[in-house]
């Protein structure tokens, strides 16, 4: 049974493969939509002893295509809304890598003075929350993107292609915006921690921006509003 609900999601996803390369003018794309197209009638009508093979030969077109979702001509790309999102998360490695994105965390056995200890805190501590904001923001445009192209996701872990970028995306959205299953049972002592690290990184850039400016002479639009007319 399940190899025949697989088969069908094949199909499926080939089927939908085989609209979208027919919407552009690419020659290209129109003979790789003809190619589809005929090898999915063999596949829907070979007689029992070559249904099989037939199916088989579809499969591997259907993942095929797939696998060049991200090279095929823009306009044609089903998952291009995605493209943007994805280059943002590899640039910024925000799901992997040293737990702090500027600094190393220092041996447990490192003797430092009592004022670059708390310097350093806040340090991580900004570190931190500037992760949760970034994160949230991504996320937030992640779930705009991913809904035009979940359709096309759900067919393809139908019918087991590889959607692990995909998958990525929609794992950072779940993350992101607390939304995912594991994140609905989060202690209230979690949630208002990230409030915490937010709010100290809310006060502290507040701080050093009122510090840069009163040393630079630099006044804010509300002190330049409020100065006296001299004429």
């Amino acid at each position: 049974m399940e190899s025949l609900e697989r088969s069908s999601a094949v199909i499926d996803l080939g089927k939908q493969l085989v609209t979208q390369l027919k919407l552009g003018d690419d020659e290209s794309a129109q003979w790789m939509a003809h190619a589809l197209a005929a090898r999915i009638k063999d596949a829907e009508n070979a007689p029992p002893e070559k249904r099989v093979a037939a199916q088989s030969s579809c499969a591997e077109l259907v993942f095929q295509l797939w696998e060049r979702r991200y090279s095929l001509p823009t306009q044609l790309r089903p998952l291009k809304s995605l493209e943007p999102l994805l280059r943002t998360l590899n640039s910024l490695d925000t799901t992997s890598g040293p737990r702090f994105r500027f600094m190393q965390e220092r041996p447990a056995d490192m003797k430092v003075d009592e004022g670059v200890e708390k310097t350093l805190d806040l340090a991580m501590k900004l570190d931190d929350a500037a992760r949760i904001l970034v994160q949230y923001f991504l996320a937030t445009a992640a779930e705009q993107a991913s809904e035009e192209t979940q359709p096309w996701i759900q067919s393809a872990i139908d019918a087991g292609a590889d959607v692990s970028l995909e998958v990525r995306v929609v794992r950072f959205v779940d993350s992101g915006l607390d939304r995912s299953s594991e994140a609905a049972k989060m202690a209230k002592e979690a949630l208002n921690d990230k409030i915490q690290k937010l709010e100290v990184f809310v006060s502290l850039a507040a701080a050093l921006a009122k510090d840069l400016r009163a040393k630079h002479g630099l006044l804010t639009d509300e002190a330049d509003d409020a100065e006296p007319n001299d004429e």
